[in-house]
């Protein structure tokens, strides 16, 4: 038989938790969670910035690369007729220069080749599409002025910010500067190219500039 003291026991046993110790407990788990939140949070920016930066630096190298490779090889325009320019644009955003690929000291657009191509390349940061806001360095080897049009530019590397390019100029010696539109071209011996790309996928944006100092090979008498 359960007595009255019995049944009060069992009655204080299974009262379960107050209202006080319900609200703390709740405020604990809160706490705990945002922890979590943050520690979970940053995790992620920090695999999101590593892959952004990866694919900013790969990006900066190969359009780098390109611009080296091509510039490093400029050739003087029209050897037939003593024009020694390599360049016919050279302005801190922009390079136009020539580059014989059929050998026949001439620069062309098209030239002698099978299949013919244009001798004539440029490159600039250029917005594309227009209006987008997003931007990309673009190689023009199409057009036939001394200038690159903005309709023949392809993308070479994209997530290029629209400064993100610059030249410097400067005589062989590598220190002496040759300021466009003052010093001349003749004297141009080193070009110095900087690149910066910047991927902003998932939650942590990353940026990379790199530079290099470009010697020219090729200047015509």
């Amino acid at each position: 038989m359960i007595t009255p003291a019995t049944r009060e026991r069992f009655l204080k046993e299974e009262r379960g938790f107050t209202l006080t110790e319900m609200m703390v407990t709740i405020m604990i788990m809160i706490v705990v969670f945002f922890a979590l939140y943050s520690i979970f949070d940053m995790s992620l920016r920090i695999v999101s910035f590593g892959n952004n930066k990866v694919e900013a630096v790969e990006s900066a190298r190969l359009g780098l690369d390109k611009m080296e490779r091509e510039i490093r090889q400029a050739y003087a325009f029209d050897r037939a007729n003593s024009n020694t320019l390599r360049f016919e644009t050279w302005t801190p955003t922009q390079i136009r220069f020539g580059n014989d690929l059929d050998g026949n000291e001439i620069i062309q657009c098209p030239n002698t080749g099978t299949p013919p191509q244009c001798e004539k390349i440029g490159y600039q940061i250029y917005e594309t599409p227009a209006g987008s806001g997003n931007y990309a360095l673009g190689r023009d080897n199409s057009s036939t002025g001394t200038t690159n049009t903005v309709a023949n530019l392809q993308p070479v590397v994209e997530n290029a910010t629209d400064t993100g390019l610059s030249f410097e100029y400067f005589e062989s010696d590598g220190t002496t500067p040759v300021v466009p539109g003052v010093g001349s071209e003749a004297d141009i011996g080193v070009v110095r190219i900087e690149l910066t790309i910047t991927v902003d996928k998932g939650l942590q944006d990353a940026t990379q500039t790199l530079t290099t100092d470009v010697a020219l090979r090729n200047r015509v008498g």
